[in-house]
């Protein structure tokens, strides 16, 4: 319990961190301090540094030795890359769906598909939650955790986080309502190349809005020098 409460607090502090990031409150470049931070938010220096060890492993943030941490510049070829990954890792996550989902599986999607195009659209925040609640839902289907895990951990590097902002991005409410309807009927047909397809897309499509809304606001900084790899090259396949 000790354990999941330090790993629950971290995360908080890193959401935190993150969303200074993307508010622009810091910007490129800046040094984080630990103990500006922890009295920010209200904790000790020590989850302010895990949290920071953290989005440095996601490329938020640089570990400098003897200088700290140092904001990353948020460059638009790495949120291109994070959506390729995360498309293709949500496309066979709906393809392994497609093999197991039943009859009351296929209806609760339905369910949740349908109060998704009945929600207020002035409500995005409700629109959000009930997307995140779909597609999580096809994952539990899918029964595959690795896959999962890699679907995680891209959403982690994407500029704006669904349950809190996406609805603000021009043309995503509009896909939200349009676009599920689709991948689940391929999901209930048992049609494996087809859901992964739709799935895949479906996520391209976002990541595609959300970049050129981006390039509206003039969002990314200059971008970070290419780093050398790091210890042994990768073994060729």
């Amino acid at each position: 319990m000790a354990r999941e409460r330090k790993e629950q607090l971290r995360g908080n502090v890193a959401s935190a961190i993150r969303d200074q990031i993307m508010a622009r409150t810091v910007s490129p470049g800046d040094i984080l301090r630990l103990g500006q931070l922890a009295e920010q938010l209200g904790v000790s220096q020590t989850p302010v540094r895990e949290a920071l060890l953290l989005l440095s492993q996601d490329g938020w943030v640089r570990h400098e030795p003897n200088r700290g941490f140092r904001v990353a510049a948020i460059r638009r070829k790495d949120v291109e890359d994070t959506y390729l990954m995360w498309s293709t890792a949500e496309g066979e996550i709906a393809a392994r769906a497609a093999t197991r989902a039943t009859a009351r599986d296929v209806d609760y999607l339905r369910e949740i598909d349908r109060r998704i195009r009945d929600a207020d659209p002035e409500d995005g925040h409700l629109a959000t939650e009930l997307n995140s609640s779909l597609h999580h839902y096809v994952s539990v289907i899918a029964d595959a955790p690795k896959l999962d895990w890699f679907a995680r951990a891209a959403s982690r590097l994407v500029p704006l986080q669904f349950p809190e902002n996406f609805h603000v991005v021009p043309g995503w409410s509009e896909v939200n309502r349009t676009q599920h309807g689709p991948i689940i009927d391929a999901l209930a047909a048992g049609e494996v190349d087809t859901a992964r397809e739709r799935t895949a897309a479906h996520f391209r499509g976002t990541g595609n809005l959300l970049m050129r809304w981006l390039d509206s606001l003039d969002f990314w900084g200059d971008p970070d020098m290419p780093q050398a790899p790091r210890g042994p090259g990768r073994l060729a396949g």
